[in-house]
C-alpha cells in the first residue's frame, strides 16, 4: 500500500493513518516513523533509512512507514525519494507506506509521481469550523456542544482540527456527566488568545451578521501593543467596495462563478474566501454600500484627528454600520 497524505485536518488525517495501522501492521511488520524536518541531523539520509525499512531481511519482515512533514525535506531528497518508489513501483511494490504532508510543493517530482499514481487523499479543514465541531462532538464523544459554544472554540482555535479535539476532551476528562458543552465550560477550559486577523471579520461583516462580528471585531481592536484600528478599517472599506463592485456586475447578469473570478482571479493567492461574496452583496441595499464606504472613510479620518479616544466609541461606530 501507497499513500500520500495532503491538508492540515489533522483529526482526520490522524484517524486514517491508524486505519493504515490497522491494516498494514500484520505478519509481524513493525512501525516506523520517519520526520523529514529531522532528516539532516541523521547520519544516513532519510531515503536510504526509508528503503532500508522497506526491504525485508532474515531477521524481521518489511516495516510500515510512515513519512512525516515531507515538504520540509530538501529538493535533492525528494528527487531521490521519488526515484525510490518509482524503481519501488516497476518492481511491484508490496510495500506500507505513507508519505504525508501539511502543504506539498504540487510543482515538485515527488508530487506529480504521487499524483500521476493516484494515491493522494486530500485532508482540508471543514469549511464551517463551528458545525464540524457539532458533528464531531456528537460522533466522536456522543455528547452535544450547543452551536454558541461550537462558535467560541472555532474562534478560539480557529482550524485547528487536532487541537479542537484535545480540548474537547479535556473538558470531558474532567466531569464525563458532562452532557451538552456550554459556553460556561469553554469560559473554564479555553482561552481566547489566538490572534485574529482582520479578513476574519469579512464574512460576518458581509452577511451583516452583528452576533457573529461583535465578538471578533472586539478582540483584534482589544490586542495589546498593535495599533490594529486602521488595518481593520482597510480591510472592511475593501471588502466595501467588491461588494459593491459585485452588485454592479449582478446588475449586468453576470453569473456568480464569473463574478467570483473577476474579483479574484485564480493565480492570486489569498486567505479569504470569495465563493460567497455574491451572497453578501444582496444583503446590502441599494446604495448602502456607497454610504458604508463614506463612513469607513470618516471613522478614518475621525481616528487620525483623535475623536476616537476610546475603544468602545470607535467599536460602536462600526457596528452600526451593520444596523
Amino acid at each position: 500500500m501507497l499513500f500520500a497524505f495532503a491538508g492540515s485536518d489533522e483529526f482526520t488525517k490522524d484517524s486514517r493513518i491508524e486505519k493504515f495501522w490497522a491494516e498494514s501492521l500484520v505478519g509481524g511488520s513493525l512501525r516506523k516513523v520517519f520526520f523529514a524536518t529531522d532528516s539532516s541531523k541523521e547520519e544516513s539520509s532519510l531515503v536510504a533509512n526509508v528503503a532500508q525499512a522497506l526491504t525485508p531481511s532474515f531477521f524481521e519482515p518489511a516495516a510500515s512507514v510512515l513519512i512525516k512533514y515531507t515538504e520540509f525535506l530538501f529538493a535533492e531528497e525528494q528527487r531521490s525519494l521519488a526515484s525510490l518508489l518509482t524503481n519501488l513501483c516497476q518492481g511491484g511494490f508490496k510495500g506500507n507506506l505513507v508519505v504525508d504532508f501539511i502543504k506539498p510543493d504540487k510543482k515538485s517530482v515527488l508530487w506529480k509521481f504521487l499524483e500521476k499514481h493516484s494515491v493522494v487523499e486530500n485532508f482540508e479543514p471543514p469549511k464551517s469550523i463551528q458545525k464540524w465541531i457539532v458533528t464531531m462532538v456528537q460522533k466522536t464523544f456522543n455528547k452535544n456542544i450547543n452551536s454558541e459554544a461550537a462558535l467560541y472554540i472555532a474562534d478560539a482555535i480557529g482550524t485547528d482540527t487536532k487541537r479542537i479535539y484535545n480540548e474537547i476532551k479535556k473538558i470531558f476528562l474532567y466531569d464525563s456527566n458532562i452532557k451538552e458543552i456550554s459556553m460556561q465550560h469553554c469560559h473554564l477550559f479555553i482561552k481566547q488568545n489566538r490572534e485574529i486577523q482582520p479578513y476574519e471579520l469579512l464574512d460576518s461583516f458581509g452577511f451583516k451578521n452583528l452576533r457573529a462580528f461583535l465578538p471578533k471585531i472586539r478582540r483584534i481592536l482589544s490586542e495589546e501593543g498593535k495599533d490594529t484600528f486602521m488595518p481593520t478599517v482597510s480591510t472592511l472599506r475593501g471588502h466595501c467596495l467588491n461588494l459593491l463592485h459585485i452588485q454592479a456586475m449582478k446588475a449586468k447578469k453576470i453569473p456568480d462563478h464569473e463574478i467570483a473570478a473577476r474579483i479574484l482571479p485564480p493565480h492570486r493567492v489569498f486567505s479569504y474566501k470569495t465563493n460567497r461574496m455574491p451572497e453578501q452583496s444582496s444583503c446590502w441595499l441599494s446604495g448602502s454600500l456607497q454610504k458604508t464606504i463614506l463612513r469607513l472613510d470618516e471613522i478614518s479620518y475621525g481616528k487620525k484627528v483623535g475623536y476616537f479616544r476610546d475603544l468602545p466609541s470607535f467599536e460602536l461606530a462600526i457596528c452600526e454600520l451593520l444596523i
